[in-house]
């Protein structure tokens, strides 16, 4: 469809006086899914005119004369090569001169009009960024054994192939009986109201991505009020039958590239492009399940749960590994590489715990016509694979997904009985203080049953892709070769956790260097996509989206730098403004650093860095953060009597690579600072601090 040119005032009017009777008086899930999908469908076909694909050798801004211009160029040239007259000669070098002419002024429009669309159009400026950011994945390529595949039908089922083998046919041998058990937490069948459904729609994205239905989510969201009656009678009819529609259970599968190389077939990963209907449906339940689920959840799972994030679970790790590292001790931590987790999740175990937790057979049965018979297809450019069935998992991409898997592994915290683990989604990490072999011997025993519990719930693990690291600053460590099924799990010195890289004595150097080498790419690409353009204002909200946000993801895990680290850093936004300066200030007169901050609106990064920090430990006073551990960890400051010492905080653990330790120590510097006002009003204050200080 051509969107841009559809007539919505009469779509919506066409809905809206549509009579709606045929759908609500129909009791049978599929047959009102499709009816309501059908009319939706038939409203886009007589409204929005669909879109004629056009080849075209020219690019989308060149204007109608350079057009002529160069097709007249093109002649004369070929008319000149095949006579050899001077005059065909003459002639194409005037209409060669005009091209160029012509070339530069729309070029220099079209670049005007990126540099204006950041204020005006976001979006378009954005796809010029993307466009010349990275290459484009959506010629895909692929290699095997017999070559390359570059036909986009061929590439589709080779993808679905693929997909479709990495699912699980595990068979849990528990009978069907313990569905069903009654527990004093019960969650029973439900009904969704209108309130409901809008405030689902009201959550959609409006963007163009269709599932097999080709209905837009920006359409619901518009047409929310006409929709929401008619998908409250489906969802409570399916929700009463304990069916899903199957209509919503087709997934269209979008190959997305992880890492590595990206001809290699096992290096992408499969995102479900769902329904717009299914998606309101799904979080509608997402809600609810929510709610109940959430309390049962343990404290070590950080991934998909509100409060909770990437910046949490390490600096939960860094609160028990940095004290016994900085007194010369030793931390061993295994990091296990999960292999396909979400694709093979096993759905008769996923319904025996869901009836474990206290979920009634009714809503069991509603998820097992939501998992089961799940079709599938692969879509590349406009080709589209054989369809394939889900035997296991849960879908990439959906709202409930997530959700699922975090309730499947949770019990794999009781297997662990003297180490520490610590979970974000599928990413997990066992570690223990090391004093003595016997220590080490402990930490092999939970290794061991770890990898008893994921074969007994169908998952695997990659001996060869996990890690083994021992955090220690001692000139000589415990050496224990720790196994993983009888594989030798490799020994490394520095590992990636969740994005950060942590070597083994937490002095972040690599991660710093590589961060910093990382930026400074990235800043040239947009120094240069940046050139041509009058104002430094796209230069500088490229800088803050693409370049700041690398130097300053997590940084409050590892923001206990060096003087030498925070220098290269800030060098980074150093030679971002002297670009700026050099070439839409000029040299006539001399700026300093910070002078040339104040007057874009910038700040040293370093001062960045502590407003972070500030701000994460208000909201782990305040439970923003939904972690006892990091709360455990903080301690106030309360004086039995009178004295000069107005200290807030007392932290139990003075080093400095303790992110908690080291943000009290630092918020006690700053005696005008109240952690106890609340979040908006702190972050003024600390604003109102960095700006005088």
């Amino acid at each position: 469809y051509s969107y841009s040119r559809g007539n919505y005032l009469e779509l919506y009017k066409f809905l809206d006086e549509y009579d709606w009777s045929e759908v609500l008086a129909d009791n049978i899930v599929d047959s009102a899914t499709e009816t309501l999908t059908s009319i939706v469908k038939n409203a886009q076909d007589i409204f929005i005119p669909k879109r004629v694909v056009r080849a075209c050798s020219y690019p989308s801004w060149f204007s109608k004369e350079l057009k002529i211009a160069s097709r007249k160029k093109l002649h004369y040239h070929r008319l000149h090569k095949k006579t050899g007259l001077d005059l065909w000669y003459q002639k194409f070098s005037i209409y060669r001169g005009l091209v160029k002419k012509l070339y530069d002024h729309d070029h220099r429009l079209y670049l005007t009009g990126i540099e204006c669309s950041l204020k005006k159009n976001p979006k378009k400026f954005w796809q010029f960024t993307k466009k010349h950011l990275r290459e484009n994945k959506s010629n895909i390529c692929l290699r095997d054994d017999t070559g390359y595949q570059c036909c986009a039908g061929d590439i589709a089922n080779r993808f679905a192939q693929y997909f479709s083998s990495c699912y699980s046919s595990f068979l849990t041998n528990s009978s069907s009986s313990v569905i069903g058990v009654e527990r004093s937490d019960y969650f029973p069948t439900f009904t969704v109201c209108m309130e409901d459904i809008l405030e689902a729609i009201k959550d959609l994205k409006p963007k163009l991505s269709t599932g097999i239905d080709c209905i837009p989510s920006f359409i619901i969201k518009g047409c929310c009020s006409i929709l929401a009656p008619i998908l409250m009678h489906i969802f409570n009819l399916s929700l009463s039958q304990g069916y899903f529609p199957e209509l919503w259970k087709f997934s269209v599968i979008a190959p997305i590239f992880k890492s590595g190389d990206s001809t290699l077939v096992n290096n992408y990963r499969p995102v479900s492009l769902l329904c717009g209907f299914a998606k309101v449906f799904e979080k509608v339940v997402h809600k609810r399940l929510y709610f109940y689920i959430s309390p049962m959840i343990s404290d070590v799972q950080h991934g998909f749960l509100k409060g909770r994030s990437v910046e949490s679970n390490l600096c939960s790790f860094l609160n028990f590994s940095a004290p016994t590292v900085s007194n010369r001790g030793q931390v061993d931590a295994i990091y296990f590489d999960m292999s396909k987790a979400f694709d093979r999740v096993s759905h008769d175990l996923l319904l025996k715990k869901l009836a474990l937790h206290g979920f009634s057979p009714h809503v069991c049965a509603w998820f097992f016509s939501y998992l089961r018979g799940r079709r599938n297809s692969v879509r590349v450019d406009d080709s589209y694979s054989n369809e394939f069935l889900s035997i296991s998992g849960v879908p990439q991409g959906s709202i409930l997904g997530p959700l699922l898997f975090t309730l499947f592994v949770n019990d794999i915290v009781s297997c662990v009985s003297d180490a520490n683990i610590l979970l974000f989604a599928d990413d997990v990490k066992l570690f223990l203080s090391v004093e003595s072999v016997m220590d080490c011997a402990r930490l092999q025993a939970d290794i061991d049953s770890i990898s008893i519990w994921f074969v007994q719930n169908g998952l695997s693990l990659n001996p060869g892709k996990s890690k083994s690291i021992a955090l220690s600053r001692k000139r000589e460590i415990i050496y224990f070769s720790y196994r993983l099924d009888g594989a030798l799990i490799p020994r490394v010195s520095l590992v990636r956790d969740l994005g950060v890289r942590i070597d083994s004595s937490l002095l972040f150097n690599e991660h710093v260097s590589i961060t910093v080498n990382a930026a400074l790419r990235v800043l040239g690409i947009i120094s240069r996509l940046c050139h041509q353009f009058s104002s430094p204002f796209c230069l500088l909200h490229l800088f803050k989206s693409l370049v700041r946000s690398r130097l300053e993801f997590c940084s409050i895990v590892w923001n206990s730098l060096s003087l030498s680290q925070s220098t290269a850093i800030e060098n980074v936004q150093k030679r971002m403004i002297r670009i700026v300066y050099d070439r839409y200030i000029g040299r006539r007169c001399f700026y300093h650093y910070e002078t040339l901050l104040n007057r874009f609106s910038l700040c040293k990064l370093a001062m960045r860095r502590q407003f972070r920090d500030f701000v994460f430990l208000h909201k782990v006073v305040h439970g923003h953060v939904n972690s006892m551990v990091l709360l455990q960890s903080i301690d106030f400051h309360v004086p039995q009597r009178m004295s000069r010492t107005v200290s807030t905080f007392y932290p139990s653990c003075m080093s400095s690579i303790s992110p908690l330790s080291r943000i009290q120590l630092a918020f006690n510097k700053e005696h005008h600072l109240d952690i106890f006002v609340s979040l908006n009003d702190f972050i003024l204050m600390v604003r109102n601090w960095m700006s005088f200080t």
